[in-house]
C-alpha cells in the first residue's frame, strides 16, 4: 500500500484515454498526474501520493519543494478561515494554520517554514522553526560544511536553517553584503557561543572548502565560455554576489588556480588558459 505524502515506487496498471493509473494496493487504481508521455503498462514510476480535497488518493510525478521534516521557503497563494495556503509544488496547496504563524502573512509573499504533520497525519507548514529545530549544538563540529537556508534577518545578522536540523546565526560582521531571505547556500560552522548556539560563516574555512570554491570558479568559467568578469581586483560586494564568499577566500582560490596554470588573471577578468 502506498504511503501518503511520500514518494512511492508504483506500477502503472492502466492507461485510459486521458488518465494513467498506478497500483494503489487496497485502494485500487490511483490516478497519476504528470505521467510520462511514453508511459506503458508495467512501468515503475516514482510518484508522490497524497489525499486530494475530496479525500481521494492521488499520485503525481510533480515534486514537492520539501517533505516531512524539512524546511522550505514557500509563497502564499491564498488565505482562508483556518489559515494560509502555500505553493509547495503539488496540485494540492500546503496549509499554514493560523496557530503556526509567527507574524502576519500576505498573499504573494514567501516565508521560511518547517513541514510537519497535524493530528490526522496530514502535512502542514509551521513558521515556528524553533519548535522543531535545535538551537544548541549536538553533533556538529567546528569547520564542518553544512547546507543552509537563510530564514530571517535580525539586528545581529541572519538566522539560517542548518541541514534541516538546527538553527544558527551568520553575524553581519561575516558578510560583505546582505543575504537574500530564502536563499540556499553552502556554509561552515565557525564556532559555538558559551550557551551552545551555533555561529556560522559562508566563507571557506579550510583547504577542502577552498578546493570546493575552486571547482565552482572553474564551473562558472566554463559556463561563461572561459571568461568571467571578476578578478582579485574586484569589489568585495561583487565577489560576494557571484560566489557568496569573502574577497580573501576568492583571492586565495584564484591564486591556487593560477599556480596550477589553469587560469590567467587580469585586473578586469579571469579566463581559462
Amino acid at each position: 500500500m502506498p504511503k501518503l505524502y511520500q514518494i512511492n515506487r508504483l506500477n502503472i496498471i492502466e492507461i485510459g484515454e486521458h488518465t494513467v493509473y498506478v497500483d494503489g494496493g487496497v485502494h485500487g487504481p490511483v490516478p497519476l498526474h504528470e505521467a510520462p508521455e511514453d508511459a506503458a503498462i508495467g512501468d515503475e514510476v516514482d510518484a508522490f501520493v497524497y489525499s486530494n480535497a475530496s479525500d481521494e488518493l492521488v499520485a503525481t510525478m510533480a515534486r514537492a519543494a520539501a517533505g516531512f521534516g524539512q524546511c522550505a521557503y514557500l509563497r502564499v497563494v491564498s488565505t482562508g478561515s483556518h489559515g494560509t495556503f502555500l505553493d509547495w509544488g503539488l496540485p494540492k496547496d500546503l496549509i499554514l494554520p493560523l496557530s503556526e504563524q509567527t507574524a502576519r502573512v500576505r498573499t504573494g509573499k514567501s516565508y521560511a517554514v518547517y513541514i510537519t504533520a497535524d493530528e490526522y497525519e496530514r502535512p502542514m507548514a509551521s513558521m515556528k522553526l524553533h519548535r522543531y529545530l535545535e538551537e544548541e549544538n549536538d553533533d556538529l563540529k567546528k569547520g564542518e560544511a553544512v547546507d543552509l537556508l537563510i530564514a530571517a534577518e535580525t539586528d545581529l545578522g541572519f538566522k539560517a536553517v542548518i541541514n534541516d536540523e538546527y538553527i544558527g546565526m551568520i553575524f553581519h560582521g561575516e558578510l560583505g553584503s546582505a543575504l537574500e531571505i530564502g536563499a540556499r547556500m553552502r556554509g561552515w560552522v565557525k564556532d559555538f557561543s558559551e550557551d551552545g548556539k551555533i555561529n556560522l560563516t559562508i566563507s571557506a574555512l579550510d583547504s577542502a572548502a577552498r578546493d570546493e570554491l575552486e571547482e565552482r570558479i572553474l564551473s562558472r568559467l566554463s559556463a561563461a565560455q572561459g571568461r568571467l568578469y571578476l578578478s582579485d581586483k574586484s569589489a568585495p560586494a561583487d565577489i560576494f554576489d557571484e560566489f557568496a564568499v569573502s574577497k580573501k577566500n576568492f583571492k586565495r582560490a584564484l591564486g591556487n588556480l593560477y599556480k596550477q596554470r589553469i587560469i590567467n588573471i587580469t585586473p578586469e577578468y579571469i579566463e581559462l588558459i
